[in-house]
């Protein structure tokens, strides 16, 4: 990253104070013959540049500037008084390149070592893309800011995800001894106080109205389409952002199709974000087939960021890479880590929108329901069964450090003993899931599958499980989404522990009776005490049972 020079520049009546990289631009810079440019500062690094820029502000807005800019020619005239005259060598080149600049930043925010990187892949000098750099902030086509500002009470905020996280440490780009780093954003590459950004609003807006065709191989369910009507209303009625409330399993994501083509064929751009890398890939892939003739470009850890189409999927740390794009966002499992009570997520969303964009968000667990413009529900699955409700087992449960097949609960056995299908056993931790893989091996005598996030091959041991190899799998929270499994039964042990949010153990309920084959299940909780979140999880499915029930769409619930 370059260190920014100060100077002001000034013609008949005005002052114009601007940040250059290299004073020799300062020739493309001014307008005619007639203006004189001091330089106010020695090169300093993004974030000194900016706070040094601000009182050289404050002083020109005064009342006092003619005096300050007779100050600064006394002051500085040996080193900093210029006699400029405008400058056309090269003009036309470094104009080519501001306009590549202009379409690498569209929509986007990056850093400025990022930009310069993909501008030299492609063969522009450095020195003309610093020239552009200049030119372009000082004309107001590029928006700048420097890698941290001072906020209210002396804090001091990143700039790129606006967190207090930072320390400093020496730095080998600037050479300063105190260079702040945020530790927040950091797995998005290092970003310092003598970093700078750029950014730049989508310009263009609705690019005309086109032709977007919607393939589905499958039709709507009565709740899935009524959905799907009511966002289509939001998009032409609503303000702000609306919620999707929906059973797990009851098909969410496919009620959004027919809003986004609404959008893609008013000529808007989409984004659809997930706060997991694994679903990012498969959500691509699901709206690349249902969106056959429009570019999606997916943007992950370790994928190109350049990926560009009017449908984005990205996870929600890639979003923060985006400045003002789109016209509508959607964010699906809004309840999952990591974005689940992370700010920095939640604000690079709202950034990555236009201001009169909309956001939509999806979840099976909502929370503060009056933040949203519009909630809209989907209580029933597609086989229109009610959801299997939680059993809440208050039983002692002796600690994991001391579990033995002669302590576990008898009657616990007797049902894992029983019944005939595949069950899922989750644990609070690696260790609890550990002692509870080995003590139900010995006492059930079935093949009994270990599952969490240090196992190597989890995916072997799901398939396993969907081929009768293993009749049981003990698992963390793991596997509390994204799998299904036929006919399974869940049991979650040790469930008041502080693991088991509101959110997981819904998620985990959820994990039974998604088939037609076997739309019932077994769903129990087991801990000592009986848990808020436990009681919460049984509220909020029994709430979309009912509502099911009074929309008349558990009709198989009728069936003789």
């Amino acid at each position: 990253m370059q260190k920014l020079q100060i100077c002001v520049f000034k013609s008949p009546g005005t002052f114009r104070l601007c940040l250059l990289r290299n004073l020799r631009h300062i020739g493309d810079l001014i307008a005619d013959q007639g203006q004189d440019v001091v330089v106010l500062s020695p090169p300093l690094p993004s974030t000194k540049a900016y706070e040094t820029l601000a009182i050289w502000e404050r002083r020109f807005g005064g009342r006092w500037r003619s005096v300050w800019w007779r100050l600064a020619i006394w002051q500085m005239r040996s080193r900093g008084f210029v006699e400029a005259t405008p400058s056309s060598e090269g003009a036309e080149r470094v104009l080519d390149v501001l306009h590549r600049v202009k379409q690498l930043l569209e929509g986007r925010l990056l850093s400025e070592h990022r930009l310069i990187k993909a501008l030299r892949q492609e063969g522009y000098w450095p020195s003309d893309i610093s020239r552009a750099l200049d030119l372009g902030v000082y004309q107001s086509k590029l928006r700048q800011v420097p890698g941290f500002v001072r906020g209210s009470w002396g804090r001091v905020l990143c700039t790129r995800c606006q967190s207090e996280e930072v320390k400093a440490f020496p730095c080998l780009v600037c050479g300063g001894q105190d260079c702040l780093l945020c530790l927040t954003c950091r797995t998005m590459g290092e970003h310092r106080s003598c970093s700078t950004l750029f950014s730049l609003t989508n310009s263009k807006g609705r690019s005309g109205a086109r032709s977007v065709k919607l393939q589905l191989t499958y039709a709507l369910t009565v709740p899935q389409e009524q959905a799907s009507q009511a966002l289509l209303d939001f998009w032409r009625t609503g303000e702000g952002k609306a919620l999707v409330w929906a059973a797990c399993g009851a098909g969410k994501t496919e009620v959004t199709f027919a809003l986004i083509q609404q959008v893609l064929s008013e000529g808007g751009e989409v984004l659809f974000a997930i706060p997991r890398q694994d679903i990012v890939r498969e959500m691509a892939d699901r709206l690349g087939g249902a969106f056959p003739d429009v570019t999606v470009a997916s943007h992950y850890s370790g994928k190109p960021w350049l990926a560009a189409g009017p449908l984005v999927v990205a996870t929600t740390h890639q979003v923060l890479h985006f400045y003002r794009r789109f016209q509508l966002a959607v964010l699906d499992e809004v309840d999952a880590f990591p974005y689940q009570g992370n700010e920095m997520l939640r604000l690079g969303l709202m950034r990555a929108l236009l201001t009169t964009g909309k956001l939509i968000e999806m979840t099976a667990t909502p929370h503060a329901q009056s933040d949203y413009g519009r909630v809209i529900t989907i209580p029933a699955r597609y086989h229109g069964y009610a959801l299997p409700e939680p059993d809440l087992v208050t039983r002692a449960l002796p600690p994991w450090t001391s579990l033995q097949a002669s302590n576990f609960p008898p009657f616990l056995l007797s049902l894992l003993e029983n019944e005939d299908h595949p069950w899922l056993i989750f644990g609070p931790t690696i260790a609890a899931c550990t002692s509870l893989q080995k003590v139900l091996s010995e006492a059930t005598g079935k093949s009994v599958g270990l599952c969490h996030s240090k196992v190597e091959h989890r995916a072997h041991v799901i398939q396993n499980l969907r081929d009768g190899k293993l009749e049981i799998v003990v698992t963390t929270s793991v596997l509390e989404r994204g799998v299904n499994f036929p006919g399974v039964g869940v049991m979650v042990l040790y469930a008041d522990h502080g693991v088991f949010t509101v959110s997981t153990l819904v998620q985990i309920a959820g994990r039974v009776g998604r088939t037609a084959i076997s739309p019932r299940g077994t769903v129990i909780f087991v801990a000592p005490r009986i848990a808020a979140p436990m009681k919460k999880a049984l509220h909020l499915i029994g709430q979309l049972n009912n509502q099911a029930k009074a929309r008349g769409l558990l009709y198989s619930e009728t069936v003789t």
